[in-house]
Formats: C-alpha cells, structure tokens, sequence
C-alpha cells in the first residue's frame, strides 16, 4: 500500500475521485450489509492483523503441522471469536469475516509498524456513496490548510520512499 499524503482517500471520495491506482491497496465494498470473507496466506513471519472500523469472525487461522502444508478447508462453523486484530501465523493462514454495515475508508493491517511501512496494509471503501454524508469535511480541510502553511513556514521537504 502506497499512501498519496497529497491526496488523502477521504479527499479523493471527497472529489468522486474512485479511480485508485494498484499500488493504493484499495477494495471497494460498495454493498450494503453483506458479509465479507477474505483469506490471508502468508509466506513469512508471524503477523499480529487489524482491521479499522469492525469487528470480524475468525472463521479458520492456522500454520502448516506435520503432514500437511496448507490450509484445508475447514471452517469454524458455531460461535466464530470476534476481534479486530487476530494472529496471522508465519507461513500460515487467516480466514475472516465482517459485515459492510460501517460506511467509510477503513484500513487493514498489520500491528508491528514497520511491516506496515513495508507496505503489510491495504484500504477498504466501504459503501462510498455514503461517506459524503457522514463526514464533516469542514476540519478535514481545515488540517489541509493548516498542515500546508507549516511546511512552507518551516521549509519542511516531504520525500516518498514508495515511488
């Protein structure tokens, strides 16, 4: 995920500016109340995930044992746990599940920050043809303003690693 700090997702829903670029990390939710699944496969070190905005079901997390090497299919079918961080085991796997019942950009990943500035993250736009309504983009704008003027008074240089 490559963060545009010039053009912040809020702005870009904001402007009806939908077209995001691969390196964004963006997945578009745009239906309403409907469950999500999304299986994490992972080929490193162990990742604590959290997810912005809900609470999901941990419906299968694992790491390959003895005789096997992914996972096989098995789910939780009564009383899933509910969290919004879970541990994505090294060389393991996370199946979640949560509800597009919170309009909003919500971010995904993982705990340890420099994983994250690695690029372990990616955005959900969850139904964003109601965002608009619910943001008061007022001090929103207000911090752009503010934030721009403090770095040409401090002549503060913004350098991007990403691109």
């Amino acid at each position: 995920m490559n963060v545009s700090w010039e053009n912040p997702t809020l702005m870009q829903v904001y402007h009806h500016e939908l077209g995001f670029s691969n390196s964004s990390g963006m997945i578009e939710l745009p239906f309403k109340n409907k469950w999500v699944y999304l299986f994490i496969q992972n080929t490193a070190v162990t990742h604590p995930i959290h997810l912005h905005g809900h609470d999901f079901s941990i419906l299968a997390q694992g790491q390959p044992g003895p005789g096997t090497s992914q996972w096989d299919g098995s789910i939780i079918t009564e009383n899933p746990p509910r969290r919004d961080t879970a541990v994505l085991a090294g060389n393991g796997w996370l199946l979640i599940a949560f509800k597009t019942n919170n309009p909003g950009a919500w971010l995904m990943h993982c705990h340890i920050g420099w994983h994250v500035d690695e690029g372990l993250a990616l955005q959900f736009i969850e139904r964003h043809d109601e965002i608009r309504d619910l943001v008061d983009y007022t001090p929103f704008n207000e911090n752009c303003v503010a934030w721009d003027k403090y770095v040409k008074s401090q002549n503060i240089v913004q350098e991007d690693s990403g691109v």
